[in-house]
Protein backbone atom coordinates (compact mmCIF):
# COMPACT_ATOMS: atom_id res chain seq x y z
CA UNK A 1 0.00 0.00 0.00
CA UNK A 2 1.41 3.55 -0.84
CA UNK A 3 1.92 6.35 1.75
CA UNK A 4 -0.21 9.35 1.12
CA UNK A 5 0.95 12.21 1.02
CA UNK A 6 -0.78 13.28 4.99
CA UNK A 7 0.58 10.05 6.47
CA UNK A 8 4.05 11.09 5.06
CA UNK A 9 3.62 15.01 6.67
CA UNK A 10 2.68 13.02 9.61
CA UNK A 11 5.56 11.14 9.96
CA UNK A 12 7.94 14.70 8.72
CA UNK A 13 6.10 15.97 12.10
CA UNK A 14 7.51 13.60 14.11
CA UNK A 15 11.11 14.82 12.71
CA UNK A 16 13.05 17.79 14.84
CA UNK A 17 13.02 21.14 13.15
CA UNK A 18 16.29 20.81 11.67
CA UNK A 19 15.61 17.67 10.07
CA UNK A 20 12.42 18.85 8.95
CA UNK A 21 14.36 21.76 7.12
CA UNK A 22 16.70 19.64 5.65
CA UNK A 23 13.92 17.24 3.99
CA UNK A 24 12.06 20.65 2.75
CA UNK A 25 15.33 21.55 1.05
CA UNK A 26 15.65 18.25 -0.23
CA UNK A 27 11.99 17.99 -1.60
CA UNK A 28 12.32 21.67 -2.72
CA UNK A 29 15.16 20.94 -4.78
CA UNK A 30 14.38 17.82 -6.32
CA UNK A 31 11.52 20.12 -8.27
CA UNK A 32 12.33 20.76 -11.54
CA UNK A 33 10.96 24.63 -12.30
CA UNK A 34 8.97 25.96 -15.08
CA UNK A 35 10.63 27.49 -18.12
CA UNK A 36 9.67 30.82 -17.28
CA UNK A 37 10.01 29.68 -13.45
CA UNK A 38 13.65 29.05 -14.38
CA UNK A 39 14.24 31.83 -16.82
CA UNK A 40 13.06 34.27 -13.97
CA UNK A 41 15.48 33.01 -11.69
CA UNK A 42 18.24 33.20 -14.17
CA UNK A 43 17.93 36.63 -15.01
CA UNK A 44 17.62 37.32 -10.82
CA UNK A 45 20.84 35.66 -10.63
CA UNK A 46 22.72 37.84 -13.50
CA UNK A 47 21.28 40.49 -12.02
CA UNK A 48 22.98 40.03 -8.49
CA UNK A 49 26.20 38.91 -9.71
CA UNK A 50 26.26 41.90 -11.70
CA UNK A 51 25.81 44.20 -8.32
CA UNK A 52 28.62 42.05 -6.72
CA UNK A 53 31.09 43.01 -9.56
CA UNK A 54 30.05 46.35 -9.93
CA UNK A 55 30.80 47.00 -5.80
CA UNK A 56 26.80 47.77 -4.99
CA UNK A 57 26.74 44.61 -2.91
CA UNK A 58 28.58 42.77 -0.49
CA UNK A 59 28.90 39.04 -0.35
CA UNK A 60 28.75 36.65 2.49
CA UNK A 61 30.48 32.98 2.55
CA UNK A 62 27.64 30.44 1.09
CA UNK A 63 27.68 29.04 4.94
CA UNK A 64 26.99 31.93 6.90
CA UNK A 65 24.17 32.44 4.00
CA UNK A 66 22.55 28.81 4.43
CA UNK A 67 22.82 29.25 8.66
CA UNK A 68 20.87 32.55 8.28
CA UNK A 69 17.67 31.18 6.11
CA UNK A 70 18.16 28.29 8.38
CA UNK A 71 17.69 30.19 11.52
CA UNK A 72 15.10 32.31 10.05
CA UNK A 73 13.16 28.99 9.18
CA UNK A 74 13.67 27.55 12.47
CA UNK A 75 11.87 30.95 13.98
CA UNK A 76 9.81 30.81 12.21
CA UNK A 77 8.22 27.34 12.35
CA UNK A 78 8.46 27.89 16.23
CA UNK A 79 5.85 30.83 15.87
Amino acid sequence: MAITVNQLFENALCLSPESRVALAEQLIGSIEPAGAVFEAQLAEAQRRADDLEAGLVKGIPGEEGLRRVREAILLKSQA
